[in-house]
């Protein structure tokens, strides 16, 4: 098999000869092939240039060759400069003030027109890789990005003053959140359509936030909203991972919307979500990503560890409880993916 069948499989809950495996922010920082091209191009350069960002998305494939996915080079914000936000990254994230009359301005949002990066440079991955590997697209989810853009940047500790705010304007909030969400799913719906992704991946890194009733009511109906548009404005049906940080508590309202795979991060029981839930979805992740900081060995038996506790059963796909940070060491990578799929030729 190779890589795009063993991740259509096991996001089927089909058979594969072995477990599929890609990581979480592999296109990026850790690489120092990365970094010599961040020296000399903004961050926005790398994502909005197809040729860079194809050329940056395909550096993990080239350098860890049994990677079986190729993840676009993006970001979860790339929805707000279209909007009118300025977004700028250095030392924390910057974003112009919001207000929650700004939603009635807004422009009607077409993917193509406001936003097409993702889905060009995916279109660019393809190019390379044809249907060796899968192709993965992302975007963040209405919740999260509206985090950052109410704190205008990267906020206070756990985004109090932005929840406040939320629970301080009910309504304004929920208009706020549903309209990101037709945004995020017309994003998703462009990196299928135009762009050839073969799986896609909604970021909820901030909805471990909230209480379960809080979840209902904010996060969830407006990833549920998104993941409706993506459905309808598809041409084809593409799987759809989930993916919230420190939501253990959410999981069985998670596990009721439209998703054939869970993400799980590294402190959630991987052995009880495959025994219990795993005829019913894939699971994904749970390797705490510090594991790739230190020895090799200490790598090598925590990825062994993953795949024990997740059992051979089929809906499995190797990666990180979270994404790679700037300081993972190569070697750590490597001793982990020897560990999942043998020798590297």
């Amino acid at each position: 098999m190779n890589g795009l069948e063993r991740m259509n499989a096991a996001l089927s809950l089909q058979e594969v000869d072995r477990v599929p495996i890609w990581f979480m922010r592999q296109a990026g920082r850790h690489l120092p092939e990365y970094r010599e091209i961040a020296k000399s191009h903004s961050f926005w350069e790398r994502c909005k240039d197809s040729d860079l960002c194809s050329k940056i998305s395909l550096q993990p494939l080239v350098r860890y060759k049994q990677i079986d996915s190729a993840i676009v080079f993006s970001d979860i914000l790339t929805p707000l400069p279209s909007l009118g936000y300025d977004v700028e990254y250095g030392g924390g994230i910057r974003i112009d003030p919001f207000k929650f009359d700004d939603v009635d301005g807004w422009a009607s949002f077409n993917s193509r027109k406001h936003a097409p990066w993702a889905a060009d440079g995916l279109k660019a991955i393809g190019e390379e890789i044809g249907d060796e590997k899968a192709k993965i697209g992302f975007v963040g989810s209405p919740w999260t990005i509206s985090m950052y853009l109410l704190s205008g940047g990267t906020g206070d500790k756990d985004f109090n003053n932005a929840r406040a705010l939320v629970s301080s304007n009910p309504e304004d909030s929920k208009r706020l959140l549903m309209k990101m969400g037709e945004i995020v799913g017309d994003l998703l719906a462009d990196q299928v359509n135009s762009g050839g992704a073969d799986v896609v991946q909604i970021f909820d890194t901030w909805a471990g936030l909230l209480s379960n009733e809080d979840y209902r009511n904010l996060s969830q109906i407006a990833t549920e909203k998104a993941i409706q548009v993506f459905r309808e404005k598809s041409k084809k049906f593409v799987p759809l991972i989930h993916y919230a940080k420190g939501s253990g508590h959410l999981h069985n309202q998670i596990r009721d919307m439209d998703i054939q795979g869970l993400s799980l991060d590294w402190r959630d029981d991987m052995r009880y979500n495959r025994e219990n839930y795993g005829e019913m979805i894939a699971f994904q992740g749970n390797l705490d990503p510090s594991k790739l900081h230190g020895s090799t060995d200490v790598a090598k038996e925590a990825a062994a560890r993953v795949l024990k506790v997740a059992g051979g059963k089929p809906g499995h796909i190797f990666n990180l409880g979270h994404g790679f940070a700037p300081s993972a060491r190569i070697d750590c990578v490597e001793a982990v993916i020897r560990t999942v799929c043998g020798d590297i030729p």
